[in-house]
């Protein structure tokens, strides 16, 4: 499918308009793509990773690990023990 659509304004950003007959439902996510030439692709996303998120980016495990009392190492009350 090619078709000509035009870039906008819309607030502080510009959008492509999607023709009514793109087969995809409302809210579905894509993934651009700017090539060397100009060329612009969009694809759907399937999955997304999580820790490509700017929440995950800035995450810090480490101090979590530290500081969170469910992470800490626990000390083995029972059978489970099974350093023999």
């Amino acid at each position: 499918m090619s078709k000509i659509v035009s870039l906008r304004k819309a607030g502080n950003s510009r959008v492509f308009t999607a023709p009514v007959d793109l087969a995809a439902s409302l809210g579905t996510k894509f993934e651009m793509e700017l090539l060397a030439d100009g060329s612009v692709i969009y694809r759907p996303v399937t999955r997304q990773n999580i820790f490509s998120t700017p929440e995950w980016q800035n995450y810090d495990f480490q101090k979590d690990l530290h500081e969170d009392s469910d992470l800490q190492p626990l000390q083995p009350v029972g059978k489970e023990w099974s350093g023999e």
